[in-house]
């Protein structure tokens, strides 16, 4: 089914999820601001559902009070605690187009939620996040809580090349059909269950959107912070292990968004960055290494030396590989291609004496085969993946 048509027979356009364990105390003030909000400023239609994980105070009673009394509202109940298991089966045989959440105690504030979902309803994106992390955004929380969040998203971005900024950002949206494909591919049922959810989508070609938001810190927040990092740790541990393996590959069918037929300029322009660095770090071997070693033998070592990070980095950021298909046809493919233009810089330097003279000929011969490279690269290593 396409979005058009599940805009067409949802009951609602968006299903907003408060997920709640012993927020007793809070949920009736929350969800009556949301109710108020969406009645009076949203323009599609929305359901609010409470779901309740495996509380142990009078949540559950709070919940199907306000179920019972208030349009628009539902709850339900699950047995085991879990953040991402209470997502889980909320969005799980949804009838609603966007399904979404956020956190009870509204840290975002509401007038980013239109923002949110809009890209969703024009088919625009696939995903949406609220980023605090992102241009725009304005945050109050606490130095330990900032350092630690910055700290995480630092990492996985290191890991994974993501292009989302901010994993963990309690207000998120996905489009119903694309949320159905991927659920079945999450494993975590806590914390990580986002991050999960994210990686996935990217890993699939979707497009992930993000809205700078305004938030600030909950001091009672539910979070244990410590154990919740080193869960998330753990999770993209094994997150990087299965895109090594090849796998976390979904077949979306109708949600799947068609690759673009030719990505040449893009390509280029990060093949030539990732060279500038690759020869600056060659050139400067070479010079180091020249005086003892001689010319041809400095530039087999600085050549050598960045061969291998510089057929990794086209490979993960220039064609967008970041698993382990054909990895070992890539490498084998970049590294002939360096030996081919090795040779080629090496009869160069024979043919002149005098250190200009070395590191001009040096330099253009890399130029001639750092153009031969991108050509091999494209047209025969990676087959002008887009």
């Amino acid at each position: 089914m396409t979005l058009t048509e599940d805009l067409r027979t949802a009951t609602a356009v968006v299903d907003i999820v408060i997920p709640v364990y012993n927020e007793a105390g809070v949920l009736a003030d929350s969800v009556t601001t949301l109710h108020r909000f969406l009645t009076n400023e949203f323009p599609f239609t929305w359901r609010i559902t409470i779901a309740d994980n495996a509380s142990t105070d009078t949540t559950w009673q709070v919940a199907s009070v306000l179920a019972a009394t208030m349009d628009g509202v539902r709850a339900i109940h699950l047995d085991q605690k879990g953040r991402g298991r209470a997502l889980r089966t909320a969005w799980t045989d949804n009838d609603a187009a966007i399904v979404a959440y956020m956190d009870v105690d509204l840290s975002t504030r509401l007038d980013a939620l239109l923002p949110l979902i809009a890209p969703l309803v024009s088919g625009h994106s696939d995903v949406a996040i609220g980023s605090r992390l992102a241009t725009g955004s304005a945050v109050a929380r606490g130095p330990r809580r900032e350092f630690i969040s910055r700290t995480y998203n630092t990492i996985l971005r290191a890991v994974f090349g993501n292009g989302f900024r901010d994993a963990q950002c309690g207000f998120k949206a996905v489009r119903r059909e694309v949320a159905e494909k991927l659920l079945p591919m999450v494993q975590d049922q806590e914390w990580f269950f986002d991050t999960e959810l994210l990686l996935l989508a990217e890993r699939n070609g979707l497009r992930v959107h993000e809205v700078p938001v305004t938030w600030i810190d909950d001091p009672d927040s539910r979070v244990h912070v410590v154990s919740t990092a080193r869960d998330d740790l753990k999770g993209v541990v094994r997150m990087a292990n299965t895109f090594m393996r090849g796998r976390g590959v979904v077949d979306l069918g109708d949600a799947a968004r068609p690759p673009l037929a030719d990505d040449f300029g893009r390509q280029l322009v990060l093949f030539a960055k990732i060279g500038v660095i690759s020869t600056l770090i060659s050139l400067a071997l070479f010079l180091v290494l020249r005086g003892s070693v001689g010319a041809v033998w400095a530039n087999l070592i600085a050549v050598g030396a960045t061969a291998v990070g510089n057929t990794w980095a086209n490979r993960r950021y220039t064609f967008g590989y970041r698993d382990s298909r054909q990895r070992g046809r890539h490498y084998m493919g970049g590294v002939a291609i360096s030996l081919a233009g090795l040779l080629l810089t090496s009869l160069a330097l024979t043919a002149v004496t005098g250190s200009v003279a070395q590191v001009v000929v040096l330099l253009a011969s890399w130029s001639l085969a750092t153009v031969a490279r991108f050509g091999l690269l494209r047209n025969w290593v990676f087959q002008a993946r887009a």
